[in-house]
């Protein structure tokens, strides 16, 4: 018997930001299909640890959950990209603090 590795065509932005606004649980596998190596990209330039990288991609998909409803982003990826920023950039000034102590 033969496999073989199906293709995963990633979902539009548009498509992505409406199961959000639809609560559909599918928009964050969605934003994880498409985004994750982009998300880790920019958290593993700030916090320099991948177990904190994943970390701040939990914290980044609870974010946007919370944040789309009342925000309708047009460009999801800066959307979403500010938020992993902002996430990273809290983990890494908590993880200095702690050094500090």
């Amino acid at each position: 018997m033969e496999f073989r590795a199906k293709a995963v065509a990633a979902m539009g932005d548009e498509e992505i930001v409406e199961l959000y606004w639809q609560r559909d649980e599918q928009a964050i596998k969605e934003t994880d299909i498409k985004y994750k190596s982009f998300f880790l990209y920019v958290a593993i330039n700030i916090v320099h640890d991948m177990c904190d990288c994943v970390a701040c991609l939990n914290d980044t998909y609870i974010g946007t959950w919370n944040a789309i409803p009342p925000a309708r982003p047009v460009a999801l990826q800066a959307f979403l990209g500010s938020i992993m920023r902002r996430t990273a950039i809290d983990r890494f000034r908590a993880n200095k603090r702690q050094k500090r102590i």
